[in-house]
């Protein structure tokens, strides 16, 4: 027999579940890509603000990369491979979205030499940055986010965007030519969002 507690938390289960205007949006893309940097910074951390309380953010730096047994080869060369790499040291150390986002949208400018300004404006320490570089924990998270990529991408093109865990090809075709809000704005209803679109 259901108890009244019993009851409640079965409902607020189903609450949660069914919240709407939820969504999951994640972003694979690559440092030293001019279409990612434009993207991320352009598009996507300007608007981030009004879309964090709708949707949640997985921000996968590996792009084309690819591993090997002595470490990754990078589409845009060794540079991109340790950028992706403080990306996803950066990102493990710091707990929210809009911190990542923050610092993403930062480093981004200039992946070459702004990770310890990016790291100093989000509150990062760059000293756990290099840490996690140099254990072997940046390669591992490399690893992961090289697993992501690939099973999630798709595309060939870099960034992609991927919503609720699915690659929609129109949905992507229309987030990276200037219709992400419209994009955004069907999924979460938000009218913050619409208005933009």
């Amino acid at each position: 027999m259901l108890t009244v507690t019993g009851l409640v938390a079965l409902l607020a289960t189903f609450a949660v579940a069914l919240t709407p205007n939820q969504c999951n949006l994640t972003v694979l893309y690559e440092s030293h890509c001019s279409d990612s940097r434009k993207f991320i910074r352009n598009v996507l951390a300007p608007v981030w603000p009004l879309l964090e309380t709708h949707c949640t953010l997985e921000l996968v730096p590996f792009g084309k990369a690819r591993s090997n047994e002595s470490g990754f080869v990078c589409h845009h060369g060794e540079k991109e491979c340790k950028s992706n790499m403080v990306m996803s040291c950066a990102m493990r150390n710091l707990l929210s979205s809009r911190q990542q986002m923050d610092f993403v949208s930062c480093y981004m400018g200039d992946p070459d030499y702004g990770g310890i300004q990016c790291a100093e404006k989000t509150g990062l320490s760059w000293a756990d940055v290099k840490a996690c570089m140099q254990s072997g924990e940046g390669t591992q998270l490399q690893k992961e986010a090289e697993a992501k990529s690939y099973a999630t991408r798709i595309s060939h093109y870099v960034p992609t965007v991927v919503i609720n865990k699915v690659y929609k090809p129109t949905e992507q075709n229309e987030a990276v030519r200037g219709k992400f809000n419209e994009v955004m704005c069907r999924y979460t209803r938000s009218s913050d969002i619409c208005s933009l679109a």
